[in-house]
């Protein structure tokens, strides 16, 4: 790729068929990167004195969306990629486990409700809902990524008596901006970093989720 550093930029879209054409843009996408981090409130939170059991619906577990790029400007679109592929379920159970371990003096993943653990109660989790918007403009050369997850969550007594249910649902957002022709040039093999809006979504949902968790009187009051 280094013949393409030497073309002026007014030769670029030019050259963009021919690139596409040799497979520089063809091809399975990976994974797109998540490395959401929880928010350090939640670390302020003191303990409730239970021991409860993670579950994590398979549907939740297993979730991966793949997302096109949408572009502002109509016609031929200036960029060709593949879909974007976001392995969201394995992340945000990973982080809702995380963040439990922290809210509870004790918390357990589970692999079915039937436990045999013994346990003051299971917290339950499935995916509501995840709609990913990813946009380019390039008239100010900048990537937009919008996330709008929700997730059901209820906690269930030891006989799985529901005593408590939630949704939780919020926006996460990203920007990624071209500042220099060397970026300009790096997306147009790789593409937009579009994980910091699914990164962002993850972690206001699991800091929600645990103020929920915190505000329940079911939840805190299961032990009394």
């Amino acid at each position: 790729m280094h013949f393409i550093k030497s073309v002026s930029y007014k030769y670029w879209f030019i050259l963009l068929p021919f690139i596409i054409s040799i497979g520089c843009l063809s091809g399975t996408r990976p994974e797109v990167r998540l490395s959401p981090k929880l928010d350090k409130r939640i670390y302020q939170i003191t303990p409730l004195p239970l021991t409860v059991g993670i579950y994590i619906e398979p549907t939740l577990r297993n979730y991966v969306q793949e997302v096109p790029l949408k572009q502002d400007e109509a016609g031929t679109p200036y960029y060709v990629f593949p879909n974007f592929v976001f392995p969201i379920g394995e992340t945000l159970s990973s982080k809702i486990v995380e963040m439990s371990r922290i809210v509870f003096k004790k918390a357990i993943l589970i692999d079915s409700l039937q436990n045999k653990e013994a346990l003051d109660g299971i917290l339950a989790i499935s995916i509501k809902n995840s709609e990913i918007e990813l946009r380019m403009d390039t008239s100010v050369w900048r990537a937009i990524g919008r996330h709008n997850l929700s997730i059901t969550a209820s906690f269930l007594d030891p006989k799985l008596n529901k005593v408590w249910s939630s949704e939780v649902a919020v926006e996460g957002k990203g920007l990624d901006f071209i500042t220099s022709k060397v970026e300009q040039e790096w997306w147009m093999t790789t593409g937009p970093k579009f994980g910091p809006a699914v990164d962002d979504a993850i972690q206001k949902l699991t800091y929600e989720l645990a103020q929920k968790i915190i505000a329940s009187k079911e939840i805190s009051g299961i032990k009394n």
